[in-house]
C-alpha cells in the first residue's frame, strides 16, 4: 500500500505507552539531571505549586471537571484519510514496465510471480503450457509452452543459431521499438566495425517484420518480464501499442497490402498476451482482432485493401487468409474475440481452393503461389508449395481432429506428399527452389503431421537444419542472419524479413507443441 501511496509512510507511529504523563517528581529528576544550573529555579517553582495544591477544590464543579477531562481526546492522534482509488490495471501495468530495481534484481521475483496459480490457462508450468501455434494438446491451437524446453528440443546446436539470430536482431532494432526493412543498417556498428549490412527491404512493411521478429523473440521464451531479451520485446510490444490506431489497426493505411502488416502484428500482439495473461496487452489485442475482422470480406476471407487494383480480379487469398486463421485459433484458445463465421467461411474458402490432388493454391484452385512481376522467371512459383502447407496448418490448428471440415483429413495427407516432393534446397545454381515462405509453413505443418507420421518430418528436419545452419553468416556485422537476395520476397521483406522468419523454423522444436488428436 505504501507503495501507490507514498503519503502514508510519513504518518506518525505510535508505541505502547506513547502518550502516559511521567510524574511530578520524575519529571523534576530529569530536568535536574540534564539542567543543573536552574536547579533552584525549579525548586522555587515546585514549593509554589505545592501551596496551590493545598487549595481548596470546591469551587471546581462536576461539569468543569468533566470538561478538562475531556480536553484529552483533542489530542489523539487524527485517523488517516482513505487512500484514493486505485488505478486502472492498464495503467499500473505500465509503471510497472519501468522498474526502479535492475533487471537481474527483479529477474527471479517475477518468474515466481508469472508462474503463481491464477485462472490463466497456462500458469502451473510458466511457459511449458503455453500454446504453440505450437504449444501441445489441450486446446484449438495447442498450448503455448513447448517454449520452456528451449535449448534442448532441437539440440543445443540448433539453439545456439536461434541465439545469434536474436542477437543480430537485437542489435537492429531501432531506439523506438520496431524494426525498419529499409533502414535497419543504421544500427550497424554493434557487430562489426566500419560493416553496413546488405539487404534493405520495404519500408512500408516495417510492422510487418516488426510482427515477425517479435514472433521469433517470444518463440524463444523472452517475454517483456522474462528472458535474454525482455527489454527487446518490451520496447517492441511498446512501439506497437503506440503505433495502434483507435480503430484497432497497425498497419499503413498507405500501403495496398498492409492487411499483412496488421494480421502478422496483430499475431505477435496476441501471442504476447496469450503468453504473459498482461491485462495491459489485452485490450490492444482485442481492438486488433475487432479491426481484422471488420476487414475481412464479407462470406469469404481476406485480401488487400479496397483500393488495391487486384481486388478487382480475386478479393481473397489463402496467404493472407492463413496467417488469419493462425490469429483466430489462437484468439479462441484463449477467451479474446473469435468470430466463428469467420472460420468458416475461411476455411470453405482454403477447401475451394484445393484441387483433388491436395495441391492449394492462391486466388485459383490448384493454381501456383503468387511471385512479384519482376521475380517469376529467377523463382518459378511451381517449384514451391508454400500455398499447400498454409492450407495444410490452417486446417490442423483450425480441426485438431481433422473431422471438423469434411475431407480434411484426406486433403492433409495428400498435401504432405507434395510437400515431400519438394523438399528444401539452398544452392544458388538452383535459386528459383529457395523460398523461405514454403519453408517456415511447410516447416510447422510437417511438425504437426509427425503425430500422425513422422518419417516426413525427420527427412524435411534433417534437410532444414542443416541448410539453414550451413548459411547463417558466422561473422561480422552480419553474423547470426541471412542473405534475403536469394528469396522470391527478400526484396520486399529485406534482411529483416529472411533472419525473423529462419530463425522461426528453427525454433519449431518448442515454439508449438502438436496440436493433432488434442480435442
Amino acid at each position: 500500500m505504501a507503495e501507490h501511496y507514498p503519503e502514508l509512510v510519513t504518518q506518525h507511529q505510535h508505541g505502547v505507552g506513547m502518550h502516559e504523563p511521567k510524574s511530578f517528581e520524575d519529571t523534576l529528576r530529569d530536568l535536574v539531571r540534564n539542567s543543573p544550573y536552574f536547579f533552584f529555579s525549579l525548586v522555587l517553582h515546585g514549593a509554589a505549586i505545592g501551596v496551590f495544591m493545598l487549595m481548596p477544590t470546591d469551587n471546581i464543579s462536576g461539569e468543569d471537571a468533566r470538561i478538562i477531562q475531556a480536553t484529552a481526546e483533542e489530542f489523539e492522534e487524527p485517523i488517516p484519510p482513505e487512500p484514493p482509488p486505485e488505478e486502472e490495471i492498464e495503467e499500473v501495468e505500465e509503471i510497472i514496465e519501468d522498474p526502479v530495481v535492475t533487471e537481474d534484481e527483479v529477474t527471479e521475483v517475477i518468474e515466481i510471480v508469472d508462474n503463481v496459480s491464477t485462472d490463466a490457462p497456462f500458469d502451473s508450468t510458466g511457459l511449458n503450457d503455453v500454446i504453440g501455434v505450437g504449444g501441445g494438446g489441450g486446446g484449438q491451437f495447442g498450448k503455448l509452452g513447448g517454449r520452456g524446453r528451449a535449448g534442448k528440443a532441437g539440440g543445443e546446436a540448433t539453439q545456439r543459431i536461434v541465439d545469434d539470430a536474436l542477437r543480430w536482431l537485437k542489435n537492429h532494432q531501432d531506439p523506438e521499438g520496431f524494426w525498419s526493412c529499409g533502414a535497419f543498417d543504421l544500427e550497424c556498428g554493434k557487430q562489426g566495425e566500419d560493416v553496413i549490412c546488405s539487404g534493405p527491404g520495404s519500408t512500408q512493411h516495417d510492422v510487418g517484420v516488426t510482427g515477425l521478429a517479435l514472433l521469433a523473440f517470444l518463440g524463444a521464451d523472452n517475454t517483456d518480464k522474462r528472458g535474454k531479451y525482455k527489454d527487446t520485446v518490451r520496447n517492441a510490444l511498446k512501439w506497437l501499442k503506440d503505433v495502434q490506431e483507435p480503430d484497432g489497426n497497425f498497419g499503413y493505411m498507405q500501403n495496398a497490402d498492409y492487411t499483412y502488416d496488421h494480421i502478422i502484428a496483430t499475431l505477435a500482439m496476441v501471442e504476447a498476451y496469450a503468453i504473459t495473461q498482461r491485462n495491459y496487452l489485452k485490450k490492444p489485442a482485442e481492438k486488433a482482432l475487432e479491426y481484422m475482422y471488420s476487414i475481412r470480406n464479407p462470406g469469404a476471407a481476406w485480401r488487400y485493401a479496397d483500393f488495391h487494383p487486384e481486388m478487382l480480379t480475386h478479393q481473397n487469398d489463402v496467404s493472407v487468409s492463413g496467417w488469419a486463421v493462425l490469429v483466430m485459433s489462437l484468439a479462441k484458445e484463449y477467451d479474446l474475440p473469435f468470430d466463428e463465421v469467420a472460420m468458416d467461411d475461411t476455411m470453405l474458402f482454403i477447401e475451394e481452393m484445393t484441387d483433388e490432388t491436395g495441391k492449394t493454391g492462391y486466388f485459383e484452385r490448384g493454381g501456383d503461389p503468387a511471385r512479384l512481376e519482376d521475380k517469376g522467371v529467377i523463382w518459378d512459383s511451381g517449384l514451391s508449395e508454400s500455398m499447400t502447407a498454409v492450407g495444410i496448418l490452417c486446417r490442423i490448428f483450425a480441426d485438431p481432429e481433422l473431422d471438423n471440415y469434411p475431407g480434411n483429413k484426406a486433403m492433409v495427407e495428400k498435401g504432405i506428399k507434395l510437400i515431400e516432393a519438394k523438399p528444401i534446397v539452398w544452392d544458388e545454381n538452383e535459386i528459383g527452389k529457395i523460398d523461405f515462405y514454403y519453408w517456415y509453413y511447410a516447416t510447422y505443418a510437417l511438425y504437426q503431421y509427425s503425430e500422425i507420421d513422422s518419417k516426413p518430418w525427420k527427412a524435411w528436419e534433417k534437410r532444414m537444419v542443416d541448410a539453414i545452419a550451413e548459411q547463417q553468416v558466422k561473422e561480422g556485422e552480419e553474423k547470426g542472419s541471412w542473405d534475403p537476395s536469394v528469396d522470391p520476397w527478400g526484396n520486399v521483406g529485406g534482411r529483416v524479413y529472411s533472419t525473423a522468419t529462419l530463425a522461426l523454423c528453427m525454433e519449431v522444436f518448442y515454439r508449438y507443441e502438436t496440436v493433432i488428436g488434442s480435442h
